[in-house]
């Protein structure tokens, strides 16, 4: 199944940011320098409202405490610094801390789900400066590890995830502007047993993602739509496996073409509602 963007953008130089100079925003589809941003998540009970109810929706949630809330922190040049997940009561449920080695890359990062902290991620680097490997513990007890295999500029091209009972092997494969466009994950002998193909549009944005079972099987399908100015409008996501389609609409975009609102239409039903609110280091207006 392959699906193109409708829209046509304006003319304007062409730039695709591999996805190896891409830091946490780049990556995230997210537009300026951002300082800290935050998203609450609206649940509708089933059959309440539908698409066309979506003014009345809003008015709702202004009404209602939000159901869950999650707090992103930057760096000016775009590196998540702290990420904090939040009940409807107000009270910090997890939280994340980034620490960056001096090129800015991610040397080590801890979360806390009270007053002392339970999980750590470590990372090396070789001497090329390419990612090596994360090793996650809980407490002091290692967990998880990935070790990575990069090619001659420091893309990941293989990785080995380790959870201590089984072991995952995943190779990467890249475009020629850098992107990854096709990712497959192996069993133990070797044998392909999912594989995501990626398709992007001229201007680098992901606008098909197709994820195959043993190579052939077609079992989950995403298809993303965009304005001529960037700006994400919409995400199709089909579940072949269990006859599941959500879709996403985006609206209420801020100066820098950031969305602020985001309806999810799960198998034609609206079932929640996100809203985001970005502070930037910087007044962004857009040309």
């Amino acid at each position: 199944m392959t699906m193109s963007a409708a829209c046509h953008r304006k003319p304007a130089p062409i730039v695709i940011i591999p996805d190896i100079e891409k830091n946490h925003l780049q990556h995230n589809h997210i537009f300026g320098t951002v300082k800290n941003m935050e998203t609450r998540t609206f649940y509708l009970q089933p059959d309440s409202l539908t698409l066309q109810d979506s003014a009345r929706a809003r008015t709702l949630t202004e009404k209602r405490d939000s159901d869950r809330m999650f707090s992103n922190h930057y760096s000016y040049d775009g590196c998540l610094l702290r990420f904090f997940k939040i009940n409807a009561d107000g009270d910090t449920l997890l939280q994340r801390l980034y620490q960056y080695n001096d090129r800015a890359q991610i040397a080590q990062w801890t979360e806390f789900s009270g007053p002392s902290p339970t999980t750590h991620g470590v990372f090396s680097y070789d001497r090329n400066h390419f990612v090596e490997s994360e090793k996650i513990y809980y407490q002091d007890s290692l967990v998880m590890s990935f070790s990575h295999k990069t090619d001659g500029i420091g893309n990941i091209i293989a990785t080995t995830q380790d959870n201590q009972d089984f072991v995952i092997n995943t190779r990467y494969h890249y475009n020629d502007n850098g992107l990854v466009d096709k990712i497959e994950e192996l069993e133990p002998d070797g044998t392909v047993f999912k594989t995501v193909n990626i398709e992007y549009d001229n201007y680098g944005d992901e606008v098909n993602r197709c994820v195959y079972k043993a190579g052939h099987q077609l079992v989950e399908y995403t298809y993303t739509q965009y304005d001529q100015d960037g700006r994400i409008l919409k995400t199709i996501y089909e579940d072949k496996l269990h006859n599941q389609k959500e879709i996403n609409y985006y609206t209420d975009f801020d100066s820098a073409r950031n969305w602020r609102i985001e309806y999810t239409i799960l198998n034609n039903q609206l079932v929640s509602i996100r809203k985001r609110n970005i502070n930037y280091y910087q007044q962004h207006g857009f040309k």
